[in-house]
Order: C-alpha cells, then sequence, then structure tokens
C-alpha cells in the first residue's frame, strides 16, 4: 500500500550533442517530463525545439521500397545507436532507389514491346501459311484482300452470298473446334464495296496486318518470334539481377528504416524539451527514485552535462503517481483507477480495496458452486488479458469461502454443513454482523485518515477533521454508549462525562478553522458563517448515522442470495426430468450473472461512498514516462 517515491531531475547540456543525448539517456529512462519552459523562470528566455519532418518523410520514403519489394521487417524496431545521419540515410535511400526504379523502367518499357510485338505474332500467326509477300497483295491494281474472322456459323452463309460477286475465300486458320475461323477474302475492285456490304452484314471482324517487316507472312511471323524471344529473354535477366539487388540492399535497407525509426523518437522526445539562446538544451521531469539510482552513474561521467536533483517538498510541481503494490494485490488498482489516483502524497488504498472488496464479496454472495464458476471465469479473463480477471477469480475465491461457511453449493445447503452460519436461518444475528463489519470498515477509514494528515503534516486534519481524531472520538462514544444502552438497559455514563467525548468533539469540528488558527498558526482560506456550521454538524450526524446503516445491505443480499436459490429448486420441483435439470440450470445461470453483477456493484458502492469518502481524494496524476509518450 504505497506509493513510490519520486524525484525532480534537470539536465542541461549542449544543443549540438542532443541527439546523442538523447538516444543514450532518455529514450528507455523512467522520466516524466515537465515543460522546461514553464518551469523555468521567464528570464532564462527559452524556447521549445520545432518538430523536424525529415525523419517521418525518410521513414515513408523508406517503408515504401520495403513494402514495394516484399523485405521483411519489424515496424516498430529501432537502432541502439546512432551510426548514420538523416543526410547519409537520405543518400543512400535515393541511390538505391534511383537505382531499382532504373531496372523497373527498362522492365516496364520492354514489356510494353514485348505485348505490341505478341499483338503482331498473332495478327500473323493465321496468316503464315500464305506463300505469298504482302506487299504484292497490298500492290495489286484490280483485286482487294480483307484479312480477319468471322464465326463458324456465318462462314457459310457468306461464302453463298459472294460467289456471284467475283471473290472468294481463303481459310488461313480453321481447326474445326473454334468457334471462330481466321480467312482472307479476295475480290475485284468493281466488286469490293458491295463484298464489304456482306462482310459488315455476317460481322466479319477486320484486321489491318502491319506492314513494318516485308516479305511473306511466315517470314514475318518468325521475325516477330524471335523478338518476341529476345525481349522475354531480356526481361528474365533485368528481373533475375532486379532481385538480386534487391536482396544485396534488403540488409542496408532494413537497418536503415532501425535508424530512422530511432531519429523520430528523438524528434519526439525534443517536443519535451527547451533551448535557449547559448545553444545550452533543457529536460525537466520527475523520476522514480531505483531508476535515477541507475541512471546517474553515467550521467556523472559526462562533462558537457549537468543535472541538478530536488525532492518533491522543495518544488511547487506536484510529482505523478506511480502505485508499487505486490502481485497479490495489484489486480485491485484497476478498482482504485476508476475512482482516481491517489495523489503522490496520501495513502494508496489498493490493499485496502483488495481485502474488505474480498470480504465484502464473500459475505454478499457466498456458495462454493456460484464462486468456483466466477473463478474459472477469472482465470479465462486473465489468460485473454483482461485486467479485471484476477478480481474475479479473487471475487471467485471469496464466495467459495463464504459458501463453505455458510454451507451453500448452487445454493443448495444439504450437501455440506455450515460451519458459521446459515443466513435464511439466522437473519437478526445476520443483520449484526453487517451492521458490525460497517462499524469496523468506517473507524479503519477514518484511521487512514488521520495515517494521510500525519503524512503531510496536516494538523487540521488530524485533529479536527469530521473523519480526523475528533469524529473518531464522537463515533466511537456514541457506538460505545449506544451498545452499552442496548445490552445493558442503562447509560454507561453520565451525561456530563457523554458531553465530553460526544459534544465536545462536534464543537471542535464545527469551530475547527478557529480553533487552528489560534492553536496552530494556521489561517483559514475560507471561513463559514454560523449557520453553515449547524447545518454542516448536522450533516455530520446524518452521514455517520446513513453510513453505518447502509451496511445492513451485505447481510440482506447474503439472505436474499439463499431465497433467490431456494426458489430456482422450488420452481425446478414443478417439473419432471429435463425440464427440472434445465430450470435449475438456467436458475443458477441467473444468479451468477444478475446477482454476481448487483453484488459488485454494491462493493464498489460501498467502497466508494461509504469508505473512501472518508480518507481518499483520488486526484493524483498518472505516471507517464517519456518512453511511453514516444
Amino acid at each position: 500500500m504505497a506509493v513510490e517515491k519520486m524525484k525532480l531531475l534537470s539536465i542541461t547540456g549542449k544543443e549540438e550533442n542532443i541527439d546523442g543525448f538523447i538516444a543514450e539517456y532518455l529514450l528507455d529512462s523512467g522520466i516524466q517530463t515537465e515543460d522546461a519552459v514553464k518551469v523555468y523562470e521567464k528570464s532564462w528566455k527559452l524556447s521549445n525545439f520545432n518538430y523536424d519532418s525529415t525523419a517521418k518523410d525518410l521513414l515513408k520514403k523508406c517503408k515504401t521500397l520495403l513494402d514495394k519489394y516484399k523485405i521483411k521487417y519489424n515496424i516498430d524496431s529501432e537502432s541502439e545507436k546512432m551510426e548514420k545521419n538523416l543526410e547519409y540515410i537520405d543518400r543512400v535511400l535515393s541511390d538505391i532507389q534511383i537505382t531499382l526504379d532504373g531496372f523497373e523502367n527498362t522492365i516496364i518499357e520492354k514489356k510494353k514491346m514485348l505485348a505490341e510485338y505478341e499483338k503482331k505474332a498473332e495478327l500473323y500467326d493465321n496468316t503464315k501459311d500464305l506463300d505469298i509477300d504482302l506487299n504484292e497483295l497490298y500492290n495489286l491494281e484490280y483485286i482487294r484482300f480483307r484479312y480477319g474472322k468471322i464465326s463458324r456459323e456465318n462462314y457459310g452463309k457468306l461464302e453463298n452470298s459472294i460467289k456471284d460477286l467475283n471473290a472468294f475465300l481463303i481459310k488461313n486458320s480453321d481447326d474445326g473446334k473454334s468457334k471462330d475461323i481466321w480467312l482472307t477474302c479476295f475480290a475485284t475492285k468493281e466488286n469490293s464495296a458491295k463484298v464489304d456490304s456482306y462482310l459488315n452484314v455476317y460481322k466479319f471482324e477486320r484486321f489491318n496486318l502491319p506492314i513494318d517487316l516485308d516479305g511473306r507472312p511466315k517470314d514475318i511471323w518468325r521475325e516477330y518470334e524471335r523478338e518476341i524471344q529476345r525481349l522475354n529473354f531480356e526481361i528474365e535477366n533485368k528481373e533475375d539481377e532486379l532481385v538480386r539487388i534487391v536482396d544485396r540492399d534488403a540488409e542496408e535497407l532494413v537497418e536503415l528504416y532501425s535508424q530512422i525509426n530511432l531519429y523520430i523518437k528523438i524528434n519526439n522526445v525534443k517536443r519535451f524539451m527547451a533551448y535557449d539562446e547559448n545553444g545550452l538544451f533543457y529536460i525537466i521531469g520527475w523520476i522514480p527514485a531505483k531508476e535515477l539510482t541507475r541512471i546517474l552513474p553515467k550521467l556523472s561521467k559526462e562533462k558537457d552535462i549537468k543535472y541538478v536533483i530536488k525532492n518533491h517538498d522543495e518544488v511547487a510541481s506536484i510529482p505523478p503517481t506511480k502505485l508499487k503494490n505486490n502481485k497479490i494485490v495489484r489486480p485491485f488498482e484497476t478498482i482504485v483507477k476508476m475512482y482516481g489516483l491517489p495523489n503522490y502524497t496520501e495513502l494508496d488504498p489498493t490493499t485496502f480495496v483488495a481485502i474488505t472488496a474480498f470480504l465484502l464479496f464473500g459475505f454478499m454472495f457466498g456458495d462454493v458452486g456460484h464462486g468456483l464458476v466466477i473463478f474459472l471465469i477469472g482465470i479465462l479473463m486473465a489468460k485473454r488479458k483482461i485486467s479485471l480477471g484476477p478480481v474475479f477469480e479473487a471475487g471467485g475465491i471469496a464466495s467459495m469461502i463464504f459458501g463453505v461457511l455458510y454451507g451453500s453449493v448452487f445454493g443448495n445447503e444439504e450437501i455440506i454443513p455450515a460451519i458459521f452460519i446459515r443466513p435464511m436461518e439466522s437473519i437478526q444475528t445476520m443483520l449484526i454482523y453487517g451492521i458490525a463489519i460497517g462499524i469496523i470498515l468506517i473507524l479503519f477509514a477514518m484511521m487512514l485518515n488521520i495515517r494521510n494528515g500525519i503524512k503531510n503534516k496536516d494538523k487540521k486534519k488530524i485533529f479536527f477533521d469530521t473523519n480526523g481524531l475528533a469524529g473518531l472520538i464522537f463515533y466511537t462514544s456514541i457506538l460505545t454508549a449506544g451498545v452499552y444502552f442496548i445490552l445493558k438497559g442503562k447509560m454507561i455514563a453520565s451525561l456530563g462525562v457523554l458531553s465530553v467525548f460526544i459534544v465536545i468533539p462536534l464543537i471542535a469540528i464545527m469551530f475547527k478553522d478557529t480553533i487552528a488558527e489560534k492553536i496552530f498558526k494556521e489561517k483559514s482560506e475560507e471561513k463559514s458563517s454560523l449557520f453553515e456550521k449547524i447545518f454542516h454538524v448536522v450533516e455530520i450526524l446524518l452521514s455517520f448515522a446513513s453510513n453505518t446503516i447502509s451496511f445492513v445491505r451485505i447481510a440482506a443480499f447474503a439472505i436474499n442470495h439463499v431465497g433467490l436459490c431456494m426458489a430456482i429448486y422450488i420452481l425446478s420441483d414443478m417439473f419432471t426430468g429435463t425440464g427440472s435439470i434445465a430450470v435449475t440450470i438456467f436458475g443458477n445461470v441467473l444468479v451468477i450473472v444478475l446477482e454476481g453483477l448487483i453484488v459488485g456493484i454494491q462493493v464498489l458502492r460501498l467502497e466508494y461512498y461509504e469508505l473512501f469518502s472518508r480518507f481518499y481524494t483520488g486526484d493524483g496524476k498518472e505516471y507517464k514516462p517519456l518512453r511511453e509518450k514516444i
């Protein structure tokens, strides 16, 4: 139940060495930085560093290359030391990119040429059996030809339609299976227009053969095939060479990526630093005392580095809160943080919460079977790294322990005997136990408040606070007198004696500001009127009464648990066979979910409103070291 001790560390050094200093000392340090410009005196004329985006631009450039060429790398990796400056990294990245882009562009251009040759070769592939020079076909004076393809279905129709027009068809390619036939149509110059009209009617798809090579179609086709083979060979060689270059540069690119990440973190740290016109940098922040002992020997060896260490009571700044608890109670920090972190100078209530929440939950939800289910749920949650998993485990254990004391297993009280008490059979006793537990916890909370006052040297809180010594005497006196009167039927002491222990503490609480000012010479920031003081006393009386009675609920829920389970078994007895089993299972699940949730909420309510309100402020700021901010 402690808050880790913090020290304020102020460091000054030469700005020219700042990057190396940050990489060496600050990136993995536990320092939580403060704004140096605000902390130091205005006469120092400090300025914040402007963020340099160079590293981020280089990271994007490097990541693009890594992703493009599918080079594996760790996205969060960073170098341990600064080995290369940003100018060098930029130059190397540019050289690698230029080289790779050159190969990429060459391959792209050759692939474009390959696509063009493949397209031309496909055209000539269907005419390669024509043993004639194409130039001769194009230069015919009285004959015109058309080259293309037509569907097999329309081929016969076209052939019949043009046979009287001095035209004929020659199949260039027909495997007898494909739906299209490649052919060449010859017609006289005079009839070519009519022939073209029939070609259009029967959906003849015409292709113009390129004449960039002289000779027969077969020779042209062979020339294209040679070019295609040559281009494929050159592309394959270029791609292989590109792969070799990528493999060669992969390791360096990954290292450059890590180096850039290091510079980005350095730039992020600079946002929390300042510099002056004399070329000095400044950083100031809170650091745990344990981590300080590890960093000081290193700082002492640096000639150009100066540092100052101060305690929290020597400065106006308030230290952050870092909780320090053992593994058993640490999971209950989640419950504390839901209310608010303790400030640096007050007690950490985590252990108090762990013990009281454990007891309260078990008392209200005592059942071996239901507790076992909650415990198993907690184990599953813990395995999935859910923060409340261990809390559920503790709740399940508490429920099982009290289940043994109550003799309850899945609401059945006939399986095991009760070691301590059966709630439904001793309702009045359970209510008394509930109030007794509440009184003990309220008294303990008041003592914690006094302890907080001692720790903070707040004499008014120690002696005259509602939850201080005056309140403790008043509450204890009322309880003692009341219990004695109930048991013995008479007053424990005379009214005069009782007034000393009851009235005087109330007066002390009413006029605590005036008394503290007279005795301890403490000036009150704000003085209230007599009416406000009287109203405050009435509020105190009501709060003590309501807080105490509020703990009756823990007994009520324990009794309610038994009653609800009895109702489930009565309902199950109305059915037979599978129906009875189904009602029993469903009822127990309902109890675990609904009643477990309600009891959990009640535990939080008792912790926050009945106990925390007496000793705990929870206005601390969370410790967030530099390594987590970047």
